[in-house]
C-alpha cells in the first residue's frame, strides 16, 4: 500500500491548529452574564424546573446563555487509501474530508440543569434533513444490488445522515484543555490494512479516556437517542490499525447493518444484498425493530441473475423500475435500528429539522455512575469540543477549545 508523506501532512495539520487556536484565543470573552452570548464558554444555567424533551424551543431556554460559534471541516490531506468498495486505486489524490473541506456551520447551544439532570439545546444551520444513508439500489449493468457511496467523491455524491458529536474528558487527559478534539486525532505514517482510514482517534496515554456523544440522524431516530461512546488508549505504533473510537463498555448500539451475502441461485457466485426489505415501500431510510417484529419488513431469502430478490410471500424485480442509483424511490435502506441498551443508551434526544436547519434536546443524568461517562461537577469547569456532520460519514466541522462552566 502506498505510503503517504508525513511530513507535509504534519505541516498542513500544524499551521491548521495553531491557526484555529489563535482564533480561538482571540475570541475569549470572559464569563458571560446569562443574558450575554460567548463564543468559547457556556455557561450551564441553574433551572428551577425540567424543559420539555421535544425538540421544541421553550421559554425556559430564554434563561441559559447562549454559546455561539461555526464550526469548520479542516483539511486532513490526502486519503491515501481507497474508502469505497468499487474505488480501489481511484481515490487516492483525495482528501480525506473532501468534498466537505472547508465546509462551515453556524452553531447556537445552550445548557441547563435541574435536580440529577443536565439538559443541552444545539441549534445548527443545514439546508437539508440527510436521511438517505448508504442506500442500497440496482446497478443494471453488473446486475448487481449496490449501496450508495459512504465516502463521498465529489458535490454529487454525498449520501449519508446528519450528526454531531461532543468531546468531554474524563479525569485529566493529555492535551486535551489545550486542544480539544485535535488531542486524539492522530495520523499514521503508512495504511496498515486496505481501507484504513490515515487519521483515526483514540488517547495515547494508557488509562486515559474521552466521553464521546454521537447522534446520528438515521441510527438515533428509532427510540430518540445519542449513542454513548469513549475513546480510550491506543498504540501509536499499529499505525492506521490503532483506533480507539468504542462504544460504552456496557449495551448494544442501537443499529446493524442491513447486509447479508447470498449465494445467486444456480450459481455458485455470493454476492451481497439487502438482509430486509419492507415490500412496496418507498422514501425509507430505515427498518425499525418493530417492522421486524411486526412483519413489515421481510427477509430476504434468494437472488437471481437479474438480481430479483426472494422472500417468504413473494419477489421483487428490479427491472420494475425505483432502485435505479441515486433517483430511485424505492431504494432500500442500508441499516436497520433497534434501543441503545445500558451504557449506549444513557442520552435521550428529540430533533427537529424546521427546513434551515436543526433543533435539537438532549438530555442525561448528571452522574451516571458509569466508568465510561463524564461526571459533570457544578462545582468545576469541564474543557469540551464539538463536531457537526452535514451529510456526512467522516467529514465532520470542529469547533475546539470550548469550555463548560456551572451557574
Amino acid at each position: 500500500m502506498k505510503k503517504f508523506n508525513l511530513l507535509k501532512l504534519g505541516t498542513i495539520f500544524l499551521v491548521s491548529l495553531l491557526f484555529t487556536f489563535t482564533s480561538c484565543s482571540d475570541d475569549d470573552e470572559g464569563t458571560p452574564d446569562n443574558n450575554e452570548t460567548s463564543t468559547t464558554e457556556l455557561l450551564v444555567e441553574s433551572f428551577s424546573s425540567a424543559p420539555s424533551i421535544d425538540g421544541t424551543i421553550d421559554a425556559m431556554w430564554g434563561e441559559a446563555q447562549k454559546l455561539v460559534g461555526t464550526t469548520s471541516v479542516p483539511n486532513l490531506g490526502p486519503r491515501n487509501t481507497y474508502l469505497n468498495s468499487d474505488g480501489e486505486g481511484t481515490e487516492e489524490t483525495l482528501g480525506l474530508f473532501d468534498p466537505y473541506t472547508g465546509e462551515k456551520y453556524d452553531f447556537t447551544l445552550r445548557a441547563g440543569y435541574y435536580s440529577s439532570d443536565i439538559f443541552f439545546l444545539l441549534e445548527w444551520d443545514d439546508a437539508a434533513d440527510s436521511k438517505d444513508r448508504e442506500s442500497w439500489y440496482f446497478d443494471n449493468t453488473a446486475k448487481l444490488w449496490k449501496t450508495e457511496h459512504k465516502y463521498a467523491n465529489n458535490a454529487n455524491d454525498k449520501f449519508y445522515e446528519d450528526k454531531f458529536s461532543f468531546l468531554f474528558p474524563i479525569g485529566d487527559v493529555t492535551g486535551f484543555e489545550a486542544s480539544t478534539c485535535y488531542a486524539t486525532c492522530h495520523t499514521a505514517t503508512s495504511i496498515s490494512n486496505a481501507k484504513d482510514k490515515h487519521t483515526r482517534h483514540y488517547t495515547t496515554v494508557a488509562g486515559e479516556k474521552i466521553d464521546m456523544w454521537h447522534w446520528k440522524r438515521v441510527r438515533g431516530s428509532f427510540l430518540g437517542q445519542v449513542d454513548d461512546q469513549k475513546m480510550v488508549y491506543a498504540d501509536d505504533a499499529l499505525g492506521s490499525a490503532a483506533n480507539g473510537r468504542k462504544g460504552d463498555a456496557t449495551g448494544d448500539a442501537g443499529y446493524s447493518n442491513n447486509k447479508q451475502t447470498l449465494t445467486i441461485t444456480g450459481t455458485s457466485t455470493d454476492v451481497s444484498v439487502p438482509l430486509y426489505v419492507i415490500p412496496n415501500q418507498t422514501g425509507y431510510y430505515w427498518i425499525s425493530q418493530d417492522d421486524i417484529d411486526n412483519n413489515a419488513a421481510k427477509m430476504v431469502t434468494a437472488v437471481d441473475e437479474n438480481g430479483v430478490l426472494t422472500y417468504s410471500g413473494g419477489s421483487i424485480d428490479p427491472a420494475t423500475g425505483g432502485y435505479e442509483q441515486g433517483i430511485g424511490t424505492k431504494r432500500f435502506p442500508s441499516v436497520t435500528t433497534k434501543p441503545f441498551t445500558l451504557g449506549r443508551g444513557d442520552i435521550t434526544i428529540q430533533a427537529m429539522h424546521n427546513g434551515t436547519g436543526w433543533v435539537a434536546e438532549f438530555t442525561r443524568k448528571l452522574n451516571t455512575n458509569d466508568e465510561d461517562d463524564v461526571v459533570f461537577d457544578i462545582t468545576k469547569e469541564i474543557p469540551f469540543g464539538l463536531a457537526i456532520f452535514n451529510n456526512a460519514a467522516i467529514a465532520h466541522a470542529i469547533k475546539p477549545g470550548l469550555v463548560m462552566k456551572f451557574e
